[in-house]
């Protein structure tokens, strides 16, 4: 029986596969333990910009204080669901974004982005799970505009109507802070 002598030279390439793939998998299971760390409220309410955001999706509709009904993380509407690469470049991009954003204590006008709130709330995170739109006990309103919208016959969105599912009484809560801050600016002057 002959034996096979494998060259040093193989042995290597072959042994830095090896180890080349414990690596990748490592990394593997670090990022995607990162991705899942770095969705959910409690991460993105680490900062002060989002503790109203924190506070009025804990009392809407899928907030954690609702018993019963899907609770949705931050990235289930704020990110696109329609493909990894897409989520995962639109999640570092933002990221980076919110993270330089804070650090250079940048002030956000969050009432005026109410108005394009449809540009960084994601279709797709909504009908990930809600994939029946005519469902029973829905009023005759709600079932044409479901309708029209599965048909293609409207340019509404899921956030056109439901614009208060995600953050509950968020457009009321930003006009008080906005006025909260309004009149402590005109005491300073004063």
């Amino acid at each position: 029986m002959r034996r096979i002598r494998l060259s040093r030279g193989f042995k290597q390439f072959a042994g830095g596969i090896i180890i080349g793939g414990i690596l990748m998998g490592i990394v593997a299971l670090f990022s995607v333990h990162m991705v899942e760390a770095t969705s959910d409220a409690e991460f993105c309410g680490s900062c002060h910009e989002m503790d109203l955001f924190c506070e009025t999706w804990e009392e809407g509709a899928h907030g954690s204080s609702h018993r019963g009904i899907v609770v949705a993380k931050c990235t289930d509407c704020h990110l696109p669901h329609e493909g990894i690469v897409k989520y995962l470049v639109l999640k570092g991009k933002t990221g980076a974004h919110d993270v330089i954003a804070h650090l250079m204590k940048k002030e956000t006008d969050w009432l005026a982005n109410l108005e394009h709130r449809e540009e960084y709330t994601y279709e797709s995170g909504c009908r990930k799970c809600h994939v029946e739109l005519e469902v029973p006990g829905i009023s005759l309103k709600g079932f044409k505009a479901h309708r029209d919208y599965t048909l293609g016959e409207t340019k509404e969105t899921c956030i056109s109507c439901h614009y208060e599912t995600g953050h509950k009484n968020l457009e009321e809560r930003l006009q008080e802070r906005n006025n909260i801050a309004t009149k402590k600016e005109k005491s300073d002057v004063t």
